[in-house]
């Protein structure tokens, strides 16, 4: 997960251990994804569009 985001130009990643099976992803201290609302972890597409272009 890390590295697609330093492709895709972030920054300022913070990975931080949570709840077992959280899984939530932050841009800028806004939340853009959380596996409790999905189910799931994002797919690969999923995760391109979570950065501002």
């Amino acid at each position: 997960m890390r590295e697609r985001l330093e492709k895709l130009g972030a920054t300022d990643i913070e990975m931080r251990l949570g709840r077992s099976g959280q899984f939530d992803v932050s841009v800028d201290g806004t939340l853009k994804y959380t596996r409790s609302k999905t189910g799931r972890f994002p797919t690969d597409d999923e995760v391109d569009t979570l950065l501002p272009s």
